[in-house]
């Protein structure tokens, strides 16, 4: 098995192959470093990297557990000397470039106002699709109404982002952030699961040049 040391450079040169800037590359380093130092004498299995991750994010600010997510969640495999998932991750386009920042609130309702008092409106054709086609399965406006508002929030949070899965993933984990009912949390996750292939099928033509030109 490689040696710490190993694993991490070996994800982030990976990243760094895939497009990652230096910027990107020191900030993930302090992290999975940081995520590292609390592994102790716990032996590199499945079981013991939930709790060094978790104790992670005890101490990091709201905006730094979005990136420290991603992180952990990209590192993992490495982090098992699993070769094997990593090459099957790689072939879908897994691994995440950029390190974006997202707004956060000290809860769900603070950020719709906060969406309000901007007037926020970029919705991509994909939200409208995925609302009508819940109206046409005969789901009533009242649960319509806050699945709406969690796709609201999560294209606002993706709007200055690139259009990437990676993105949508890392946005995803900032809107849980707001969220501390489980029972809203399911349902958050839900909705995300089933909007995704909308919003990857139907996007702005802009965003569906530029994912054109993108290569690989």
């Amino acid at each position: 098995m490689a040696d710490l040391a190993s694993a991490l450079n070996a994800y982030l040169s990976l990243v760094a192959r895939l497009g990652a800037s230096a910027a990107v590359l020191d900030e993930r380093r302090a992290l999975l470093q940081d995520l590292l130092a609390r592994q102790g004498a716990a032996k590199r299995t499945q079981d013991a990297y939930p709790p060094m991750v978790e104790a992670l994010l005890a101490v990091l600010s709201p905006p730094q557990k979005v990136l420290a997510m991603t992180c952990a969640r990209e590192f993992f495999y490495f982090w098992l000397d699993d070769m094997k998932r990593v090459v099957e991750i790689t072939s879908r386009s897994g691994f995440s470039t950029h390190n974006p920042v997202f707004p956060i609130e000290s809860n769900f309702d603070l950020l719709i106002a906060r969406i309000e008092g901007e007037a926020f409106e970029s919705y991509p054709p994909s939200l409208e699709l995925f609302l009508g086609k819940l109206f046409e399965d005969g789901m009533a406006n009242a649960d319509i109404r806050p699945r709406e508002l969690i796709l609201q929030a999560l294209l606002y949070l993706l709007e200055p982002h690139p259009f990437r899965s990676t993105s949508y993933r890392m946005a995803v984990d900032a809107l849980l952030l707001h969220l501390s009912d489980s029972g809203e949390r399911e349902l958050l996750l839900e909705t995300v699961r089933a909007y995704f292939p909308y919003w990857q099928s139907f996007p702005f033509a802009h965003q569906r040049q530029a994912a054109g030109d993108e290569p690989g």
